[in-house]
């Protein structure tokens, strides 16, 4: 079994370097989750927002939370058979392939443990073990050091992605036995952000668990390149002759998102509610 897994993950590793590298990074403004640049993000407002919370998966929220939470317990050192095989392995696998810094490189390692690790495990195994590989390959090595030596490069990879996979099987177990409690908990706190903010950004079709939407979107595009407009698009339509030619007015204006700095737009709408009372008013009085 274990010559198995040694050789799937060996396979993993090998197919990995073919494939095109995609930006990915850490975003602590959208809940610690790691995202690539190819990622498909939208902001739903209110309106559509309870579906989405009740149908959307919350697997890259959860992992990200309990992974931070099952580091308090999962604290094991590099074993010395990893430290051992992971230099040659890793500069084999640096010299095969331009341009890898030491956090694709270490990805790459601690990934193909995952794999084996997985094989036959719980649904979201996979993306507990890849989250902690992320948030340890994090430690020490680097996305922009692509032109370094081999040499230079492989002695972080080696360092975190050896911690990684002592850590693995506790993250593992660890957030699996807790996930579904965190699926409940995420849910609930997805229809109250749509409701106190307005809407949630979602990725993917995952919910990425918040404190400020202004701010996980400007990581996005920052990080990722990824655009997401959080501006809330309100229509009204006024029951007030604003023009004075006997047909009602469609007036359309834009709200900015809670906790963001509104300009006029509240303004706006507040006056054209205040125009509206008071038209009716009016009408009201000419009846009489």
């Amino acid at each position: 079994m274990k010559t198995k897994q040694l050789l799937l993950a060996s396979g993993v590793s090998l197919f990995s370097l073919l494939l095109p590298i995609v930006a990915e990074a850490k975003l602590d403004a959208c809940g610690g989750v790691f995202l690539t640049g190819d990622a498909k993000c939208e902001f739903v407002r209110d309106k559509d927002c309870e579906t989405h919370c009740q149908t959307t998966a919350v697997e890259t929220s959860c992992v990200a939370s309990l992974q931070t939470q099952c580091d308090t317990m999962c604290t094991a050192t590099a074993e010395k058979d990893c430290t051992t095989t992971c230099t040659p392995s890793c500069t084999e696998s640096c010299t095969k392939t331009d341009k890898q810094s030491s956090l694709d490189l270490c990805h790459s390692d601690c990934e193909a443990d995952c794999t084996a690790q997985c094989n036959g495990k719980d649904e979201h195994c996979a993306a507990c073990c890849s989250q902690n590989c992320n948030v340890r390959c994090e430690d020490h090595c680097k996305s922009d050091d692509t032109t370094e030596s081999c040499d230079t490069k492989c002695t972080p990879v080696c360092e975190d992605s050896c911690v990684a996979k002592a850590n693995n099987s506790c993250q593992i177990d660890c957030q699996t036995t807790n996930f579904d409690s965190c699926t409940t908990t995420t849910v609930q706190t997805c229809q109250t952000d749509c409701h106190d903010s307005g809407g949630a950004i979602f990725c993917d079709g995952q919910f990425l668990n918040v404190t400020n939407l202004k701010d996980c979107a400007a990581e996005l595009k920052d990080q990722l390149s990824i655009d997401v407009d959080v501006s809330l698009s309100v229509d009204v339509t006024t029951n007030t002759d604003v023009n004075n030619d006997g047909k009602k007015d469609h007036v359309k204006c834009s709200v900015a998102a809670p906790g963001s700095e509104s300009g006029s737009g509240g303004n706006a709408l507040l006056a054209l509610v205040g125009a509206g009372a008071f038209g009716a008013m009016v009408r009201r009085r000419r009846i009489i």
